[in-house]
């Protein structure tokens, strides 16, 4: 009798332990899924920053390579170039206003979306600083300035990224 009582505290122990295994496995596999997932996250927000930054850099060309003599300030009112802003109105890059996004350059094909830009004149301004504060404004003081806003708008439940800059010749 004794050695069938031994025998049946053997078969509960060792399933015991095999459950107890089981669960650490189901433990590891739940959180290599979950890094998994960390990890495309990151590769797919990279992947949209790249675009974003892209259309920044090529709404720069488009700035940069604007023909003489009226310069870049000569573009204003092409498609998704605009004039001052109006600062009662809603931003031109807030959701909801119409505003006519450029399309950036094509790149990363496995996204769905592509980069869009718009650039706004944000008037002339001093550069250096306070250049214009002195009794004799120095040639080329007041420079066009103008602010880029790339996006990539939101798809398949991924947040918008929106990148801004101030451009100036």
């Amino acid at each position: 009798m004794m050695r069938s009582r031994q025998q049946g505290v053997a078969l509960v122990v060792s399933l015991l332990l095999l459950l107890a295994i089981t669960l650490v496995a189901i433990s590891n596999m739940r959180r290599t899924t979950v890094q998994e997932r960390m990890t495309g996250n990151l590769y797919d927000s990279q992947l949209v920053m790249q675009q974003a930054e892209a259309a920044l850099l090529f709404a720069e060309r488009r700035l940069e390579n604007a023909a003489l003599p009226a310069g870049p300030v000569g573009l204003i009112g092409q498609p998704g170039i605009y004039n001052l802003p109006n600062p009662l109105a809603a931003d031109r890059w807030a959701p909801g206003n119409n505003s006519q996004w450029q399309p950036g350059p094509a790149m990363n094909d496995a996204m769905v979306v592509q980069a869009q830009y718009i650039i706004e004149y944000m008037g002339d301004w001093a550069y250096p600083p306070d250049c214009d504060r002195s009794l004799t404004i120095p040639a080329n003081c007041l420079q066009p300035t103008f602010r880029i806003t790339a996006r990539v708008p939101a798809n398949d439940g991924r947040a918008e990224t929106m990148l801004q800059t101030v451009w100036r010749r």
